[in-house]
Formats: structure tokens, sequence, C-alpha cells
């Protein structure tokens, strides 16, 4: 019993380790059951053919054939059913990652069954544990690399632009590849023309290698795949605030350069725009209000900086949030949202009540500021000069 549960455990804890890895938009409990199973059952029809295409021959050549076309195609052919015809598609599989995680459920199925087959022979040995720890470290991991690869594929076909046959069919063959080079070398073991010249440790060796070259890229593919998970269901999970001080007015700078045109071109005339830039966002402008007491903050998504804001007390308890934007690229993904709600919290703690800011009265934003508590509280126009006016919005968000 207790050599069973040693044969299951370490499946059952990969599949937990790439539950946990899905973390921001977590698959059904339910359909990951039914891979697992499934990629269980599919072992039947693997051993089916295996046995009836088995290989008795102790060359080189008949040894490769055996590894990568009897064992490793077969087998993946196997599992990849069940992530083509079950898991891809569902509803549920919604985004690259979901390749990856129900990859490694069907595999992790088809590897538990096998591991239990393989420590019940051995055990009548007497080797039952030895082949049971050697399995769980090197045999059930390695079936999960290939799953990932196979996965990841699987996910870039299913939301790529085009090419989803080739993509499907190449996640086969790069899982075939690692999985009959690790097999190759572990059944050349029991080569007599190859252990002349060749020490099992070094086969060992090699087997182990290539399971390591599955596993970086395992990772690899992992990390692309969470990254494009993080942005698109939980974009600012990785955003993060900082003071910005006047080195940082040139930045500030070329960020507005970038942000105002997109935000503004269908508002206001191209000569007003001009005009508004150079008088609130020239490098000697912004130098001007970091000495007037005018907090400036840059936001950060990871590392890369994605836009900045400005604001500070403009009576009692009052502070002006004077200016909030975001690059085009993340706008809409509630970084706006996450950043007026940390300034908030800032105010509130510095004794404010209310936070205030001015919104063009054709700007749509006013939409986004009403869903998070602002309301109009009166309209300003504001002749900045040159014949030009700012037709505002005074919006206000209470906040005790």
């Amino acid at each position: 019993m207790n050599l069973i549960a040693l044969a299951i455990a370490p499946g059952l804890a990969i599949c937990l380790f790439i539950f946990h890895r899905d973390a921001y938009n977590r698959e059904p409990k339910l359909n990951l059951l039914l891979t697992f199973v499934l990629g269980a059952l599919s072992i039947l029809p693997a051993v089916f053919i295996e046995t009836a295409l088995s290989v008795n021959d102790n060359t080189i050549s008949a040894v490769a054939v055996q590894a990568f076309f009897v064992v490793a195609l077969t087998e993946e052919l196997c599992k990849f059913s069940v992530l083509r015809f079950y898991s891809y598609p569902k509803k549920s599989f919604d985004e690259p990652l979901d390749g990856i995680v129900y990859g490694v459920m069907a595999s992790m199925g088809f590897a538990t069954v096998e591991n239990i087959l393989y420590v019940s022979k051995y055990a009548s040995m007497g080797m039952g544990y030895q082949v049971a720890f050697m399995r769980m470290l090197l045999a059930v991991p390695a079936h999960a690399t290939f799953g990932i690869v196979m996965g990841y594929f699987a996910g870039k076909a299913k939301f790529g632009n085009k090419g989803s046959v080739g993509l499907l069919v190449t996640g086969i063959l790069a899982a075939t590849i690692l999985h009959g080079l690790y097999d190759f070398f572990l059944f050349l073991q029991g080569n007599p023309y190859v252990k002349d010249y060749v020490s099992d440790v070094l086969l060992f060796a090699g087997a182990v290698l290539s399971f390591f070259l599955a596993v970086r890229l395992s990772r690899r593919f992992i990390r692309q795949h969470r990254i494009l998970s993080q942005k698109t269901f939980a974009p600012t999970e990785q955003m993060h605030i900082r003071k910005a001080y006047p080195a940082d007015i040139r930045l500030i700078h070329s960020l507005a350069h970038k942000i105002w045109p997109a935000t503004y071109s269908s508002i206001l005339s191209i000569e007003q725009s001009n005009y508004m830039m150079e008088k609130m966002y020239s490098e000697e402008a912004l130098e001007h209000d970091m000495k007037e007491g005018k907090e400036y903050i840059l936001i950060y998504d990871g590392v890369e900086v994605v836009g900045f804001a400005s604001y500070g007390w403009t009576a009692p308890g009052v502070t002006k949030l004077h200016r909030i934007y975001f690059l085009p690229q993340v706008q809409g993904k509630g970084f706006g949202k996450q950043t007026i709600e940390r300034i908030s919290a800032a105010v509130v703690k510095g004794g404010g009540h209310s936070l205030q800011l001015n919104v063009n009265r054709h700007n749509p934003a006013k939409g986004f500021y009403e869903k998070i508590g602002f309301s109009v509280i009166q309209e300003e126009d504001i002749d900045i000069g040159n014949g030009f006016f700012m037709n505002d919005y005074v919006m206000e968000r209470k906040l005790i």
C-alpha cells in the first residue's frame, strides 16, 4: 500500500504545482480531473500499440526506432488525443497557458498509471522502493515536461492568428523528440554492443541531460505563457508606484509627449494641444511644479514605466489630482483605478477627506471617473492664455 501511494504521489504533486502556477484564471477542477482520468485511460491503447510494434533487436538503429517511434511517438500521441479532443475545445481553455495546464494533467494521468505498473512489477523483485524513488525524480517529471512542451504549442495554436495545425504538429514532434531522447539513452543500457564501449553511468547521464533540457524548455514555456496570463487577467499585479524627483523630469516630459496627442487629438485643436503641451509639460514647467510642492509619481508595470500622475493639497482636507496619464497600451487595464485608490489612501492617511480633479467636458474619461466614485460639482472655463480655454468639469470623490 505504501508503494502504491509512493507511485501516485509525484503525479499528484506535479498536478498541484501546475494548478497553482495557473494563478490568474484557473481551470474548472472537474475539467482538470477528467483530463487526468482520460490521460490515465490513454495508457491502454499505448500498451496495446507498443506491444504490437515492439522491436526485438539490439542494434542501435533498432533501439532508436523503439525509443523514438514505438514508445515516445505512441505515448505522446495518446496523451495528445486527450489534450486535443477533450480539453482543447472547452470554453475554459481560454488562454495559451491552459494548453500547458491541460497537457500536464493528461500527462500526469498517463504517468501515474505507468508508475503504478512499474513499481508493482519491481516490487515482486524486491526493488519496489528503489524504482519508486528513481521514477519520482526522473520518469514522472519527464512526462510532465513533455506535456508542458506539447501544451505550450497547443496554446499557441488555439490563440495564434494562423498555422494552428503546424503548431499542434510541432508540439507532438517536440515532445516526441525529448521523450525519445530520454528513452534512447536508458534503452541503450541494456544493449550489449554499446555497453562494451560506453558505461551505464554515461548512458544514464545522457538520459539525465536530456531530461534537464526538457526541464529548461518547460520553465521557459511556463514563464512565457504565465506572463501572457498575468497581462490578460491581472494586468496590475506587477504595478508599483514611486515618487518622482527632478531627475525624472525628462522621463515625465517624454511620457507626456507619447500620451497627450493620443488622448486629446479628437478633443482639442492641434494649436491648443501644442500650446498646452509646452505650457504644462515642458521641462521648465515640470520643474516649476515640483518646486511649488506638487507631488509627482511614476507608475510601473514591472520594470516598465507606463504612466505618471501629480497631486497636491488645494484646501484643508482637499487634494487635487492635477493629472493622471497612461500609455495607450495599458489604458483600460486597471492601472488608473489602482493608482487613484493608492492616492486616495495616501490622502486619507494624511488627514484628507476628498479628492478633486478637472476633466475636459468632452473627454470620455468622465464616465470612468463616475464609475469609481467621482461626481461633478461644478463647471469651469479657465483662460490659459493665447486665446485658449480649458472647458472642464470639476469632479470630486468623497473619501470619508
